[in-house]
């Protein structure tokens, strides 16, 4: 502020920060024309195999004893080597119940229930005996049963041997397939045909084959593995439907692309030319179906339609229409080239705008480039409604941080905008300016706190308020500074010729002590900041008091010496003839040395050395004169 030598300073308080959106890495593959997943997968079954070789179930089988004959009409000497081996492995003494079987089924090959025993044995005896165990009880699978409890035994026996063996063989395949991919899988190949159950088996089967290029044998095996699956069946059938998708997809390439072009009659004309293996197929036909809906529309440029169809039959539909497209702009993507990806996204979801995979995708490149938050949010939520997409949680939970950032962050950078206008010092205009920027953004928070999800956004929004009522209450005080000190040099400004008179000396005396009793009452009120401030300016008013008070000291002083002068000057004779004037000259004498003792007493503190001299060398005179 001009005049006062310094400018108002705004306490430091902590910064409001800007709410930063967390980074998101696109890594999602999920389309059904892609099986890039292979190693992730390998990563995944090796921590679940790790974690099933730490398991230590312990499995409760059913007594061996007690078991009738099951399939032979046996000669009493054969049936006291059953009857013995029973016995046996009932005691826990298996090496002699496995000679008792060698001999038994060395006659019997095909009893059931001497095939049970001996893998039984083999189980308890551990080590690689657990192998042929399994493979023992392999043909079991497949033979109808003689009786209902054998037939729980060997299930349950082949159950326990599945889950102490899996995991080593998914371990094997996932350190040796990287080195040696032919012979990993012709291990899990030949592995799986002993556990058939195993679903994960055939997966991992069948995406390692479909990795190698090898679609067709791959679908064959998730079919076979997804019939015979008791564990993870419905993975590979989901995985056998990705496989039957993108063996069909070239071959309805050209429907497809007269579809995105629009010419839907052609399109149908194009699947009815379909190689009739092809032709057939369920999704084909979905396909058809969903043409004649679209050409029955009234209103063509309206959004399609959801296609009439269960969930996951809409979702395979959609993948024959979209993958391809979404395959490339995941590749676009991951090159660094948004733009194209977005302008692709754009108009693959206009033609399938459910589908949660491309919604995915176009949430990602919405959020990469940081465009249209509202829009990225619902397509984010609809990419939930697939549970295969494990980013999709994650992106969403990206979008609404920067959904929040791009309300929030406007409101700080005006904020700091607002304070950066002040930097370079203040008057009372400027903070008036201020002030209705910061009350404008205080009518801001409230419809921005009730927009805010996250804690961060919420304590973010908390921290701005308060910074912005500290800073009104800062301006309000800078405002009454500011006015008062504005006062003072209007004042002062107007003195700049000079005191001419004590009349002058007084307006301006009584000037300044109402200013002084205007910073006293401010100072009852105002905060440390501000309070010194009004300090300083009460210390400088009072100084310059004292000094009109010492100027008008001097002038009282030479106007006095001025009188006295200007009585002597009019005497036609010296001064000594004054003494003898009778009456008119030593009443103005007398009166001249009543206001000099009178000024001498009152102005003692203000008057200056010089002054004060000058003042009792006129006394003196004056009072010699008058003797």
């Amino acid at each position: 502020m001009t005049g006062t030598g310094r400018d108002h300073t705004f306490q430091e308080i902590r910064p409001v920060q800007s709410l930063h959106a967390p980074a998101f890495e696109f890594t999602e593959v999920t389309g059904h024309g892609d099986f890039a997943e292979h190693d992730r997968r390998l990563e995944e079954l090796a921590r679940e195999a790790a974690a099933a070789v730490a398991s230590e179930t312990a499995l409760i089988l059913a007594p061996v004893a007690g078991f009738g004959e099951m399939s032979l009409d046996l000669g009493s000497d054969d049936e006291d080597l059953l009857e013995d081996a029973r016995a046996n492995a009932a005691a826990q003494e298996y090496d002699l119940a496995l000679e008792l079987l060698d001999e038994y089924l060395g006659a019997h090959p095909e009893h059931q229930e001497g095939r049970y025993l001996r893998a039984y044995c083999l189980y308890h005896l551990g080590g690689q005996g657990q192998l042929e165990a399994l493979r023992i009880l392999r043909p079991l699978l497949d033979e109808p049963p003689a009786d209902d409890g054998l037939r729980d035994r060997i299930r349950d026996l082949r159950r326990e041997l599945r889950r102490r063996l899996t995991p080593p063989e998914v371990t094997a395949y996932t350190q040796a397939v990287r080195t040696d991919p032919r012979g990993a899988l012709a291990r899990v190949e030949a592995f799986w045909e002993l556990a058939p159950e195993e679903g994960t088996l055939s997966y991992l089967l069948a995406l390692g084959q479909a990795r190698g290029g090898d679609l067709e044998r791959a679908l064959d095996t998730a079919e076979r593995g997804a019939a015979q699956a008791d564990v993870d069946g419905e993975q590979v059938a989901a995985f056998a439907r990705r496989l039957r998708l993108a063996l069909l997809t070239p071959h309805a390439a050209s429907a497809v692309s007269a579809f995105k072009t629009g010419d839907l009659d052609r399109a149908r004309r194009e699947l009815a030319r379909m190689d009739p293996r092809w032709r057939r197929s369920i999704v084909v036909d979905d396909f058809d179906a969903y043409l004649a809906l679209l050409l029955g529309r009234t209103d063509r440029r309206a959004a399609p339609p959801a296609p009439r169809l269960p969930a996951d039959r809409t979702e395979d539909l959609y993948s024959l229409i979209a993958d391809t497209d979404g395959q490339r702009a995941a590749e676009l993507m991951r090159a660094g080239r948004a733009e194209q990806a977005e302008r692709l996204l754009a108009h693959v979801l206009a033609l399938v705008p459910r589908f949660p995979w491309i919604n995915f995708l176009y949430a990602a490149c919405l959020y990469r480039l940081l465009r249209d938050p509202d829009r990225a949010a619902a397509c984010a939520e609809i990419a939930l409604r697939d549970p295969t997409l494990t980013q999709a949680r994650e992106l969403l939970e990206t979008i609404r941080s920067w959904q929040e950032a791009s309300l929030v962050n406007p409101v700080v950078d005006e904020y700091v905008a607002a304070m950066e206008s002040v930097r370079g010092g203040v008057n009372v205009e400027r903070l008036g300016a201020l002030r209705q920027r910061l009350v404008a953004l205080e009518r801001v928070l409230p419809s921005l706190s009730s927009a805010v999800r996250s804690e961060t956004g919420a304590q973010i929004v908390r921290e701005l308020g308060q910074a912005i009522g500290q800073r009104l209450v800062e301006v309000a005080d800078a405002i009454v500074v500011g006015d008062l000190y504005e006062k003072y040099d209007r004042l002062m400004s107007s003195v700049k010729g000079g005191i001419s008179d004590a009349r002058d000396a007084d307006r301006l005396g009584h000037a300044m002590d109402g200013i002084t009793a205007e910073i006293k009452s401010a100072r009852k009120a105002a905060r440390k900041g501000a309070g010194d401030q009004l300090d300083e300016l009460a210390a400088l008013v009072a100084s310059r008091r004292s000094e009109v008070e010492k100027v008008k000291a001097g002038i009282q002083v030479s106007a006095l010496v001025r009188r006295f002068n200007e009585l002597a000057e009019q005497q036609s004779e010296p001064l000594a003839r004054l003494r003898a004037d009778p009456y008119t000259v030593r009443s103005r004498l007398s009166g001249i040395l009543e206001d000099a003792r009178r000024l001498r007493r009152d102005a003692k503190r203000t008057l200056d050395s010089r002054d004060q001299t000058l003042l009792d060398e006129l006394i003196s005179t004056i009072s010699r004169t008058l003797r």
